[in-house]
């Protein structure tokens, strides 16, 4: 018996998706923003970070950091968020092997060839670094990315 997990999937796309914009961690915290100045409420809004802000601030307009980092100094102890993001590149590849073709009087035969296939090589840049000292934003660092190439991070 085979049991498929699609209808699951299906139930927990929505759940998944239930942090994903800053209106929905807004709604999650509406008390504590509430108590935001209208000029932070605003950039919270559209998903924007400025120094100041402190880390639920950052959170709320980001959503969670997908790695976080710490560099301790002489002097100093700063948390790093991390956000990335992906891009694919197409790439040809030949592949050799065994094939069961039909020849021309009808028969089936194996015949040894190779064939290119395209494959999609996925990578992984850091689109955007923020910084925290004692719980609040010092520093912001954002990919300067190109638009309409296989690579966003190509000079």
């Amino acid at each position: 018996m085979k049991i498929s997990l699609r209808p699951l999937l299906f139930l927990l796309i929505p759940l998944l998706a239930g942090c994903a914009t800053p209106e929905s961690r807004i709604k999650k915290n509406q008390e504590l923003f509430d108590t935001y100045s209208s000029s932070v409420q605003n950039a919270v809004r559209k998903g924007l970070v400025e120094p100041g802000f402190t880390e639920e601030m950052a959170y709320m307009a980001l959503g969670a950091p997908d790695r976080k980092y710490t560099r301790v100094t002489a002097t100093r102890k700063i948390s790093v968020w991390s956000y990335t993001d992906t891009y694919t590149t197409p790439q040809q590849q030949r592949v050799e092997g065994s094939f069961r073709v039909k020849d021309g009087s009808g028969r089936y035969r194996t015949i040894n060839d190779s064939v290119w296939v395209d494959v999609d090589q996925f990578h992984e840049y850091e689109k955007k670094r923020i910084e925290f000292e004692d719980g609040i934003v010092t520093a912001i660092e954002e990919a300067e990315l190109q638009t309409g190439l296989l690579n966003p991070l190509a000079p």
